[in-house]
């Protein structure tokens, strides 16, 4: 199994949230493939079309295009901040500051190394998922489980 460099059920935590991601994106490419067969079935009915019909249908589906691929990048921007609020909430309870580097979020070679990780784990997906990696929210440290941080 390829590493990220975090414990075992932080690992977990970020296969499940690409598995999340990967569910989102699936079915947005598919609402894409819908906006071209719906084109194909209500518009391409005749069997010569003149320039501007053609060009009619493909402003058209440019338009319902954009919409669709906006409104899903706006949508994960806000579900990658609630991700955040959640760890950060976490954090804040055991007063801690957690800081992130913007820079970080193009490194081109740590992409690569997520599109890789990616496709370790995802294309040999046959496996099951054990448990560990299906919990369905983070949960706060117990009292006691670290008296280093209430130090």
């Amino acid at each position: 199994m390829a590493e990220l460099g975090l414990n075992e059920h932080h690992q977990n935590e970020v296969i499940n949230y690409m598995r999340f991601a990967r569910s989102k994106r699936g079915l947005r490419l598919k609402t894409v493939d819908s906006c071209f067969q719906d084109l194909k079935d209500s518009r391409l009915v005749e069997e010569t079309f003149t320039i501007d019909e053609v060009s009619d249908m493909l402003d058209g589906l440019q338009t319902v295009v954009h919409s669709e691929v906006e409104s899903e990048l706006i949508n994960t921007a806000y579900t990658n901040v609630l991700l955040l609020r959640q760890i950060f909430s976490q954090a804040e309870k055991w007063y801690l500051k957690l800081q992130t580097d913007i820079s970080e979020l193009e490194n081109r070679n740590l992409l690569e190394q997520l599109a890789e990780f990616e496709r370790a784990e995802f294309v040999s997906s046959n496996k099951k998922a054990n448990p560990e990696q299906v919990k369905p929210k983070l949960t706060p440290l117990h009292e006691g489980a670290s008296d280093l941080l209430q130090k």
